[in-house]
Formats: structure tokens, sequence, C-alpha cells
């Protein structure tokens, strides 16, 4: 595992990795869509990347969408949310993934395929902080993303997420976290994932009374594609 300062130290020594360790895969499917055809994902991937940041600092780091995180955080925090107010801020990331539920008129809502929103937002999150008010050496105080209904009958048809979940840990007086994630876009996502788990890294501590620790990030599939290349290495 390699442990870095800052997050500005572990983004450039994530592209070096990314660029000297990557493998080259391409994949069937991007999300939910059909790209095995299509020569811009073809993908540099590293396998099983785990991290951890001493002095994590979501502010410092480079290439965050400001906005959009911003307002995904609230939405977070008010819960339920699909598809929340975020998307709007970063349309020509988000719009495509948009769907329209069975049965609905052609002008009807739509909606994500999942939030964040709904998966970890309101009561889940504040039951993270109401058990380390109680237990505050708990080793069971983690945050799931991932359900296995529905996602498992989702795979490979519908979006899954990116992100596991969040296991928090009070050692020390401090609030460690560690992020797992079964897939990560470096040029695209990674900023705005790691300062939203870090921002919550934060706010559990403030509401704890207790301090920032380390950022511990485990990526099953941490990649660049083809397409981002020259903006990355």
């Amino acid at each position: 595992m390699r442990h870095f300062i800052t997050f500005p130290e572990a983004q450039n020594e994530i592209k070096r990795d990314l660029a000297e360790l990557g493998v080259r895969v391409h994949t069937e499917t991007m999300q939910d869509k059909q790209i095995a055809d299509d020569p811009d994902f073809e993908t540099t991937e590293l396998s099983n990347y785990i991290y951890t940041v001493t002095r994590p600092d979501y502010t410092e780091i480079e290439g965050l969408h400001e906005d959009w995180v911003a307002q995904e955080w609230e939405d977070r925090l008010v819960g339920g949310l699909n598809p929340g107010r975020a998307w709007k801020t970063r349309k020509e990331v988000w719009e495509q993934f948009l769907e329209r539920d069975k049965g609905q008129p052609m002008k009807g809502p739509s909606k994500f395929s999942y939030s964040y929103s709904e998966r970890m937002g309101g009561n889940h999150l504040q039951t993270i902080i109401d058990e380390l008010k109680i237990h505050p050496t708990s080793r069971q105080l983690y945050l799931p993303v991932w359900k296995a209904d529905p996602d498992e009958r989702r795979r490979g048809e519908r979006r899954v997420p990116c992100s596991l979940g969040y296991w928090f840990v009070q050692r020390e007086g401090k609030i460690h976290i560690t992020y797992m994630m079964r897939s990560c876009d470096f040029f695209t996502h990674y900023p705005n994932d790691v300062a939203l788990a870090n921002i919550m890294q934060h706010y559990v501590a403030r509401k704890t009374n207790f301090e920032v620790g380390t950022f511990t990030h485990f990526i099953g599939s941490f990649h660049v594609y083809a397409k981002d290349v020259a903006d990355v290495f």
C-alpha cells in the first residue's frame, strides 16, 4: 500500500503508476453503455490499487468540479433524492444516464438507475454518527452503497454503483475512513469521488467532536480511457 501526505502528492504518483504499471484492457461496457467496439474506451487499468493519505484535505484536490461536488453533497445529506439537483451542474456527463421508468408517459419524469442520495443520505449517515457517540471504538461502522438486490440483477444492463461503501473507525481521537470502490475513472470522476468521501469524513469528525484522521482508498479497477490519456499523462 502506498502512503502519501496530501491529495496532490497522491494524484501525481497515481498518474505515474497508471502510465508505468497500467495494463491495457477493453471492457464490453462503461456504466450501461456498450463500448466494446469503440477505440476511445480502450482502458489503461491498475487492479486492486490501494493508498493512504495522512493529511487529507479535499480543498487541495486538483481537477475538482466544485459546483457539482457542493450540490451533490447537499443532495446526499438530504437523502432520498433521485435524480437530485447536482446532475444539472454537469449535464454533459450525467444527462445521458437518466432513465424513464417503465409505464411513464413520454413527458414523464426521468431518474437515474440509482442515486447516492437514496443509498447513503439522511438517516443512513446519521446512524454512523450516533453509533460513534455511543461506541467510539466500534469496528462495525460501515456505510454500504452496493446493495445485493437490486444491483446483482442490474449488472451489464443498467448502471450500478462504482462505490461499494465507506468504513469509519475512531482511533486516538481521530476519524479514519476507508473508501472502497469497485471501479474508478481517474480522469472524469476520481477527484470528485474522493472529495465527497473526504467531505463526509470531515463532517462525521465534526459531528462527533473528533479530529480528521487518515484517508484510505481501495479501488478494484482504477483506470483511464484512451480518449482521456492525453489529458492525464
